[in-house]
């Protein structure tokens, strides 16, 4: 492996112009540089520990070292900042909901079309051991359906970061510490997003996506409506490069992945030769090259292994795994207006759970209020009526993994499902 100082920048997926913006990166590079003289020592002494991260094979599971077959989960609270001029661009929560279903399957690889990957790279395709969920907790401790939607007089944006502040009509950024931050708006000319860099300002932290390029409903068009436009770019944010290595049979600083001369553009098929990298080829099907949508259905083990070195101890994304933001709010909380109230669920019996469950209030009043269960990114899986204090639930119909329970609107209050 080369010494390959990775994407010192913002990074772009486009449309087949993208060798012209290219130069419009580099340029962008040179000006970040220019302007902040410790960015590159910054981005550098996060690139040496990943290495010695890889060296040491000491990907983190559960806070302990070693490599894993089947990683465990590193859940991400996300928050979606919605910026919209024209009611088109204001898209909708089920359209946020198809994107997080996508991260989910493309990271956790139960994307239906690991099928299509040839049977001679089927083995690299790896689950990398991370779920995404929208934040439930703001940054003031209030309660939050991870979504805010912001109307702007700017009719796009481009690579500016200017969608990333309130004082330039879009929205600032929460504490990277917490959330991932993805911005959706109108994008200029061909641009499909873009992510910040690994080691730059805290306040710039997170992934810009335009909004025909953004999750499978509503807004989004072929052939980037698959939701691969964000799988790539938060590749991106969690120090992937791309599979090209950014240069003529470039290093993209992992072992498993073939040298490619350049990106690939469309949905190729059969073995694609470049840079002697016999037998098979290309890894096109990778999510960080650029093709199509329908053509994207893998990262690899050494991917994966990259990804997870950030949140070693010591990594740049480390406190991302102590991030509240994610769980249900376990106690009394101050709603919006500065009233405080008292959690609604006070028990759920048993929990973790497998079949049928007590849900236990503290407050007669709610008996009758609708009882909401939601699912990990949001969307709501069962609801049912609260009969008493003590109101008996049947989850047998659920697939097992986390849920929320809400009453009336009220805090959630987390439940495991096995």
């Amino acid at each position: 492996m080369k010494n390959f100082l990775p994407f010192v920048g913002l990074l772009l997926i486009a449309l087949p112009g993208w060798t012209q913006r290219d130069c419009r990166s580099l340029d962008y590079r040179q000006q970040q540089l220019s302007g902040n003289p410790t960015l590159a020592a910054s981005v550098e002494a996060i690139e040496q520990f990943t290495r010695l991260q890889l060296r040491k094979a000491s990907v983190i599971v559960n806070g302990q070292g070693g490599k894993e077959s089947a990683p465990s989960r590193i859940t991400i609270p996300v928050v979606v900042h919605i910026i919209y001029n024209s009611p088109s661009q204001n898209i909708s929560d089920e359209q946020v909901l198809s994107q997080l279903q996508v991260l989910n399957a493309d990271y956790g690889k139960t994307n239906a079309d690991t099928a299509a990957i040839p049977g001679y790279y089927a083995s690299l395709a790896a689950d990398c051991g991370f779920s995404f969920v929208l934040a439930t907790v703001d940054t003031g401790g209030h309660t939050t359906t991870g979504i805010i939607r912001k109307h702007t007089n700017a009719t796009s944006f481009t690579i500016d970061d200017d969608v990333k502040f309130g004082s330039r009509g879009g929205d600032d950024a929460w504490d990277r510490d917490r959330y991932l931050n993805l911005w959706v708006c109108n994008l200029s000319g061909s641009v499909l997003g873009y992510s910040s860099l690994v080691g730059g300002p805290r306040e710039t932290d997170g992934v810009v996506i335009k909004y025909t390029a953004f999750g499978t409903k509503g807004t989004a068009q072929p052939p980037y409506n698959l939701g691969r436009t964000a799988t790539h770019e938060v590749g991106h944010w969690m120090n992937l490069i791309h599979i090209w290595g950014d240069a003529s049979c470039g290093d993209d600083e992992v072992g498993d992945t073939p040298q490619q001369q350049e990106a690939t553009y469309g949905n190729p098929n059969g073995v694609v030769l470049s840079c002697g990298n016999m037998q098979y080829g290309n890894l096109y099907m990778d999510y960080m090259d650029f093709t199509d949508d329908i053509g994207m259905h893998l990262f690899t083990g050494g991917q994966r292994d990259r990804m997870r070195t950030l949140f070693a101890p010591g990594g740049f994304r480390h406190a991302l795994l102590s991030s509240p933001a994610a769980a249900a709010v376990t106690g009394p909380v101050v709603v919006s207006g500065g009233n405080t109230i008292s959690m609604t669920v006070t028990e759920v019996r048993p929990n973790p759970a497998i079949g049928m469950v007590s849900v236990v209030v503290q407050d007669r009043a709610v008996v009758g209020s609708l009882m909401e269960i939601y699912n990990q990114v949001g969307l709501r899986v069962m609801a049912v009526r609260v009969t008493d204090l003590s109101t008996p639930v049947n989850l047998s119909a659920l697939s097992g993994g986390v849920y929320f329970i809400r009453i009336g609107g009220g805090p959630g209050f987390k439940l495991v499902k096995m």
